[in-house]
């Protein structure tokens, strides 16, 4: 890794925290969302899905469309249930990980999310040892809170500003070539993470 790294940027889902796509789409299936699948692809940014990940749409507004487009009665907390199995967990090598960085690095977090993965992630995927989300991260920026989305390259331009980082000195880590091609558009550098693969080879 380059000796000039002073900030670390970790992506959220795919990268820290194992996704389940496939368990959401079949359980919103079931309820009667039959083209939900194809909402989830829609990546004009029209969709519900992508307005509630740019924070353009409320959890209730988001819970509302799920219930218009279901055949089955469903109460705010089910409707979160489902939309929740997406997410799995942070594999404790990885929280670990993150802990041991801040000692040499500034660590953050930039992610395409939503409130409700947002707020099942900060109440159940960084307890770990007494720690919590805030213990993790000097920043989180989420495209919900600022109304951006990656590969969007606003999104990272704002980042720098923000917390004050140079590009040059910042390493970003995605599981998307998009992202990472945009973040290096801005002169940050990237890598693109692939499932499976050991994070802490990275900073060997």
């Amino acid at each position: 890794m380059d000796k000039n790294i002073k900030n670390i940027v970790f992506d959220l889902g795919g990268v820290l925290i194992d996704l389940d796509f496939k368990s959401a789409i079949q359980a919103l299936q079931e309820t009667g969302f039959t083209n939900v699948k194809e909402e989830l692809q829609n990546l004009d940014h029209e969709g519900i899905f992508q307005k509630f990940e740019l924070g353009n749409v409320t959890p209730d507004e988001f819970r509302t469309t799920i219930r218009e487009n279901s055949t089955v009665s469903l109460t705010d907390e089910e409707i979160d249930k489902l939309w929740n199995l997406m997410l799995l967990e942070i594999p404790r090598e990885k929280l670990e990980l993150i802990l041991e960085l801040r000692s040499k690095y500034m660590v953050y977090l930039l992610s395409n999310t939503n409130a409700i993965h947002w707020d099942y992630v900060c109440k159940n995927a960084f307890n770990y040892r007494g720690f919590r989300m805030e213990d993790y991260f000097e920043e989180t920026f989420l495209s919900f809170e600022m109304h951006l989305a990656k590969p969007n390259k606003a999104i990272y331009e704002k980042m720098l500003k923000d917390a004050n980082l140079l590009p040059e000195e910042t390493l970003f880590i995605d599981d998307l070539e998009a992202n990472c091609k945009a973040a290096q558009e801005v002169g940050i550098h990237t890598h693109h993470y692939h499932i499976g693969d050991d994070l802490s080879k990275i900073f060997e």
